[in-house]
């Protein structure tokens, strides 16, 4: 468990990338249940559980569906197991990371003094985009404007979809 948390923190510090995540199906299992958690423990604090489930499945079906497109459409199919690995690995530890500011966010909310906590979940929101980026440049072999862009492009989708299904 040590050398995934290394792992995974190293492509969080870009020191890593998706290419150096070990290919197979009981990890990719292991990182969409991570990920999987950590999600619905964030959107529990302000969302109802069925809600929080749809956006949780939502999520996972977008990342997954768009990868899956975008590595056909680079001919590298077989970095999928891989690059969803990464990407819902690295996603589980930021959204452990974001947890305490989302839930200071939620608690403090009525006082109405959550300045600093949602700076800090912007940086940390913000990391986690470049992150994505990083993967999807190595995964895809593009430039990591490119990355960045196709990065951008799912998080903003995701926000949006899921929004919808919250009202």
């Amino acid at each position: 468990m040590r050398a995934l948390f290394d792992l995974f923190f190293d492509i969080c510090l870009f020191r890593k990338g998706p290419q150096d995540v070990p290919a197979g199906m009981a990890l990719l299992k292991l990182c969409l249940l991570g990920y999987a958690l950590a999600g619905l423990a964030m959107l529990l604090l302000s969302t109802p559980f069925p809600v929080a489930i749809l956006q949780i499945l939502l999520d996972l079906v977008l990342m997954a569906g768009l990868l899956h497109l975008a590595l056909l459409a680079r001919r590298h199919p077989r970095r999928f197991e891989q690059t969803l690995s990464a990407l819902t690995g690295t996603g589980t530890l930021m959204g452990l990371l974001m947890l305490p500011l989302v839930t200071w966010i939620v608690w403090q909310s009525s006082a109405g003094d959550v300045q600093l906590p949602w700076l800090l979940l912007l940086g940390l929101t913000a990391w986690s985009i470049a992150i994505m980026a990083h993967i999807l440049r190595h995964a895809l072999d593009l430039p990591l404007w490119v990355g960045a862009f196709g990065a951008l492009g799912y998080t903003f989708l995701s926000w949006t979809l899921a929004g919808w299904i919250e009202t």
